[in-house]
C-alpha cells in the first residue's frame, strides 16, 4: 500500500481563470522522499494542501479525482482525522503558530496535548526537539516575539515533534540562515531515515538534489517532469519552467562552453570538485589554510574598508536597542550609507538584522545611540514622517497588506499624502509595471500566492518614491523568475539614485548583486566589506553561521582568493590550470 495515492486530481479555486491542479497522478511509497518543484503559481502548495486535507475542507473549490493517504480516502475523513497520519508545515510560519501558546515550549506541546499524548511523553519529546532544533534558549520566549527565521524553526519543530508517519512540508527554510537550513534538512533526513514519508516543496535546489529520492515538477497545475534529481535538473526543459538549477550545474555549463567536459552531471560543488580533480586539477593543500589557533579575533573596524567618502545619507551611531521584555537585540551598532548605495545585510537568524531595519525607519526607537538621515536625528520624527524618507518592505507581506485590491494597496500612501491624482496614478502605474503586477491590479492581494504578495508590498514601497528603501527577506519563496524580477528592481532603484538595504539569507543572490555586504551576528556588525571579499572571510562566515556561495566554495578548493565572485573568471582559471 502506498503512503499517498493520487489519481486524476484536478482542483479549481472559486472565480479562478484556470485550474490550480490538472489531472495529477502521483504515487508515493512509504518512507520515500519526494520533492515538488516548479515556478510560483505552478500548484505546489495546493497539492500539499490537498494531501493534508485542507483543500477542499477549508479552501473551497471544485475538486475531482481521488486522494488516498495510507489507504484511506480523504473525501471520507475530517481534517482532524487526517492529522494522525499527516503533519503539515505551512509556507508562512505566522499561519502555523497557534496564537494561544505564550511560549515556544507550549507551542511545541500544543499539538501533542490535542492528540492525547501523556504529559511525561510530551515533556520527553519537546525537550528532545528543542535540543535538536537549537531552540532550547528560546523555550520561554513568546513565539510572536521571535524573528521570522526563528518562527519558521518553531513551526517546523512543532510538526516534527508530533511524529506523524507522513510529513508534507511547504518551504520550511525560506527564512533560515544557511547553517540552520542545513541543520533543518539533517533533521528531516533523520525523520526520513526513521521511516517517515517526506513530501517537500522547496526552492533551494542544492538541498533538493542532495536529499530527494525523487523530484516531480509542476507547471501550470500539471505534472510535467518526474524522476531522480539528476534526471529532472538536467532535463533541457527544466529552466524553461522557471526553476533555478543547483549552482554547480551553472558552473559545469560554463566549463563545458570552454571545452571542459565532465563525465557526470555535478549536482553539488563537492561532486564538481571531485570530478575536476580526476581531470587533473590540483586541490590546495591544508598548509594554505590558516590554522584555527591563528585566526584572529574579529573586530568590525578591521573589515570596514568601504566607509563612504561622500556625505552619508544614513548614519547609525553606536545604537543599542532592547525590547520591553529585556531582550537586547542590537548592541553598539554603527553604520554609514551614502546616497545611491546598495548594501546587503546578512547573518544568522536572530542576529538583529530586522531590528536594525526597524530602527532605521523609526518603527522602533534606540535605547541609546542615534540614527541620522541626511544629518538629522530621527529621535523626534514620527514613524509617518520617517516613512516619507525610508520605505520598508516587511519580511511577512501579510503584516503590510490591508486593502481589497492590488491597485488600492499601492495607491494608499501616495493618496493619503495628498499628492495630485495624476501623480498618484503615475507612481502606481510605474510601481505595478516594475513589479510585474499590472495585470493583477484589480485582484484582492490575498487571492495571490505569498511570493506575489511580496511584490505587492514592494510595489507599495516603490510608489512612496523615498530616498531609501529597505527590503527584508525579499528572496524568500521566490522562484527563478521572481529572483530575476528582484534583480531588475534593484538595478532600476540604483539607476534612480535610491539607497537600498537588502536583508537576505540567499548567499548566491548577495554574491552576484551587491558590491558591499554587512555581516551581523549576536546583535553586532562583525564585518563590513566589498562583497567579493566577504565570502572569503572564513572566520566571519563561521561566526555568522553562513555558507560560501558556490563560486567561492569552488575557488577555495583550487585557487587563491583573487578570482572574486565571477563565474566566467573562475571557469577561465579552471581551463588555464587544466591546460585546455
Amino acid at each position: 500500500m502506498n503512503a499517498i495515492e493520487i489519481t486524476g486530481l484536478s482542483f479549481s479555486y472559486p472565480l479562478a481563470n484556470r485550474p490550480a491542479l490538472q489531472e495529477i497522478n502521483l504515487s508515493v511509497k512509504p518512507g520515500e522522499w519526494v520533492s515538488v518543484v516548479g515556478a510560483n503559481g505552478a500548484g505546489k502548495s495546493t497539492l500539499a494542501q490537498v494531501i493534508r486535507g485542507l483543500v477542499p475542507h477549508f479552501s473551497k473549490g471544485d475538486l475531482s479525482g481521488r486522494v488516498l493517504v495510507n489507504g484511506r480516502d480523504l473525501a471520507t475523513l475530517s481534517v482532524g482525522e487526517i492529522t494522525a497520519d499527516v503533519g503539515y508545515v505551512f509556507q508562512n510560519p505566522f499561519t502555523q503558530l497557534t496564537g494561544v501558546a505564550t511560549t515556544v515550549y507550549a507551542e511545541l506541546s500544543y499539538g501533542l496535548g490535542n492528540m492525547g499524548v501523556p504529559p511525561v511523553e510530551i515533556r520527553r519529546r519537546v525537550d528532545a526537539m528543542l535540543e535538536s532544533t537549537k531552540l532550547t534558549k528560546l523555550a520561554a520566549r513568546n513565539p510572536f516575539e521571535l524573528s521570522g527565521g526563528q518562527q519558521q524553526r518553531v513551526a517546523l519543530a512543532a510538526i516534527l515533534v508530533m511524529e506523524q508517519p507522513i510529513l508534507v512540508i511547504d518551504e520550511p527554510t525560506s527564512q533560515l540562515d544557511p547553517e540552520t537550513t542545513n541543520a533543518m534538512f539533517e533533521l528531516l533526513a533523520a525523520a526520513h531515515s526513521a521511516g517517515r514519508t517526506v513530501v517537500l516543496i522547496e526552492h533551494k535546489m542544492e538541498q533538493v538534489a542532495q536529499f530527494s529520492e525523487r523530484v516531480i515538477m509542476l507547471h501550470d497545475g500539471r505534472l510535467v517532469l518526474e524522476g531522480t534529481p539528476e534526471q529532472v535538473f538536467t532535463d533541457p526543459q527544466c529552466e524553461s519552467y522557471g526553476v533555478r538549477l543547483p549552482e554547480s550545474l551553472y558552473l559545469q555549463r560554463a566549463l563545458e562552453q570552454r571545452g571542459v567536459l565532465l563525465p557526470d552531471k555535478a549536482l553539488s560543488v563537492n561532486n564538481l570538485v571531485m570530478q575536476l580533480v580526476k581531470l587533473g586539477m590540483h586541490p590546495r593543500t591544508a598548509k594554505s589554510e590558516p590554522a584555527q589557533d591563528d585566526v584572529p579575533v574579529i573586530h568590525p573596524e578591521r573589515f570596514s574598508t568601504t566607509q563612504p567618502v561622500t556625505p552619508a545619507l544614513l548614519e547609525i551611531d553606536r545604537v543599542t536597542f532592547s525590547y520591553p521584555n529585556g531582550v537586547e537585540a542590537i548592541h553598539e551598532v554603527s553604520l554609514n550609507l551614502r546616497a545611491g548605495e546598495s548594501v546587503a545585510i546578512i547573518g544568522q537568524n536572530g542576529a538583529g538584522k530586522t531590528t536594525l531595519a526597524k530602527l532605521v525607519n523609526a518603527l522602533l526607537r534606540p535605547s541609546s545611540g542615534e540614527v541620522r538621515i541626511n544629518g538629522q536625528s530621527t529621535a523626534k520624527w514620527t514613524a509617518a514622517e520617517t516613512a516619507r524618507r525610508v520605505g520598508y518592505v516587511f519580511q511577512n507581506p501579510d503584516d503590510q497588506i490591508f486593502n481589497k485590491s492590488v491597485y488600492a494597496e499601492v495607491e494608499y500612501a501616495p493618496k493619503r499624502w495628498g499628492l495630485s491624482e495624476a501623480e498618484v496614478r503615475r507612481r502606481v502605474v510605474d510601481a505595478l509595471h516594475l513589479t510585474g503586477l499590472t495585470g493583477s491590479q484589480n485582484l484582492n492581494p490575498y487571492d495571490l500566492p505569498l511570493s506575489v504578495r511580496k511584490f505587492v508590498t514592494i510595489a507599495s514601497t516603490i510608489a512612496l518614491d523615498t530616498d531609501m528603501v529597505i527590503f527584508d527577506e525579499p528572496t524568500a519563496g521566490q522562484d527563478l523568475r521572481g529572483l530575476n524580477r528582484l534583480i531588475t528592481i534593484l538595478r532600476e532603484l540604483a539607476a534612480r539614485g535610491k539607497t537600498v538595504i537588502t536583508i537576505t539569507h540567499d548567499m548566491e543572490f548577495v554574491s552576484q548583486n551587491f558590491s558591499r555586504t554587512v555581516v551581523m551576528t549576536d546583535r553586532q556588525i562583525i564585518a563590513d566589506t566589498p562583497t567579493e571579499e566577504t565570502f572569503y572571510l572564513n572566520e566571519v562566515l563561521a561566526k555568522a553561521m553562513l555558507d560560501q556561495p558556490a563560486f567561492p566554495e569552488l575557488t577555495r578548493n583550487f585557487f587563491s582568493n583573487d578570482i572574486g565572485l565571477s563565474m566566467n573568471a573562475l571557469a577561465s582559471a579552471v581551463v588555464e590550470q587544466l591546460g585546455r
